[in-house]
């Protein structure tokens, strides 16, 4: 197959090994929490790069964010991503349909991909719309939940779990694949790359450049609350094996489950 250029969509998220509260307002608070990349995107760079490898070609790490969202395109510079373009935006904070509709404007600005790969979902939202979102703003075709990608006869040929068994597709490019972590596993990049990506430039663009391809403005998460899951939790003695069974029995059958 000829050089395939690829754009990968990455996000950078709180990260979700952190523990986080509520405000008074049931909104979560996650501004101490340290920043990393999102982990299926992750997943899309590593596929990006083994295809890369393959192929030949070039890829593309776009994200939108603020400033800071710089270290997660140089993450991706540093796992093998040949370029990066960040849409910063301070002002506000993007739900999937407007980074959808600034992400689309830059693959649009750029051109030229034969391949658009993102993360299964986002880390911290885990809503899985930016991928389909960007595809149907692009007028591309698109799957999720992509396990495998495999190049030849000028296509990609793909598989996707379900239910009952496994789907097989063959897409000509260019085309949107949403990536599971059941793909590969990330590299680690090596300290010498990772320094290397961060001496590389790298595109800044403003959102503002972009607003004009924003149709709605973005929804307000108006709270968010733990869910009760109410239970009590009965403890059952006994000096040995047949002496908790039997009052284990006894306990269900005095609840009519037995």
């Amino acid at each position: 197959m000829s050089p395939i250029n690829i754009a990968v969509l990455v996000k950078e998220v709180p990260d979700p090994e952190g523990t986080f509260s509520f405000d008074v307002d049931g909104r979560a608070q996650t501004a101490h929490l340290p920043r990393v990349p999102s982990l299926f995107d992750e997943n899309a760079v590593e596929a990006a790069v083994q295809i890369k490898e393959q192929c030949g070609g070039r890829i593309v790490a776009l994200c939108c964010g603020p400033a800071e969202a710089e270290r997660t395109v140089r993450y991706a510079m540093a796992m093998g991503a040949d370029d990066g373009v960040l849409i910063e935006d301070t002002e506000r904070a993007w739900d999937s349909l407007g980074a959808a509709c600034l992400l689309a404007a830059a693959v649009r600005r750029l051109g030229g991909f034969d391949l658009i790969l993102c993360g299964r979902e986002a880390a911290d939202t885990g809503s899985g719309l930016v991928g389909p979102y960007v595809a149907q703003m692009l007028s591309i075709p698109f799957l999720t939940l992509v396990t495998s990608i495999e190049t030849g006869d000028g296509a990609f040929h793909v598989r996707r779990l379900w239910e009952g068994g496994e789907d097989v597709f063959a897409c000509i490019p260019p085309v949107l694949l949403t990536v599971c972590a059941e793909t590969n596993t990330p590299r680690y990049p090596t300290v010498l790359k990772v320094l290397g990506a961060k001496k590389r430039p790298l595109q800044r663009w403003n959102a503002h450049e972009l607003a004009a391809a924003v149709p709605v403005p973005p929804a307000r998460l108006l709270g968010r609350y733990p869910s009760a899951a109410p239970g009590n939790c009965d403890f059952i003695s006994g000096d040995s094996a047949e002496a908790l069974a039997q009052g284990l029995f006894s306990r269900l059958r005095e609840r009519k489950v037995v």
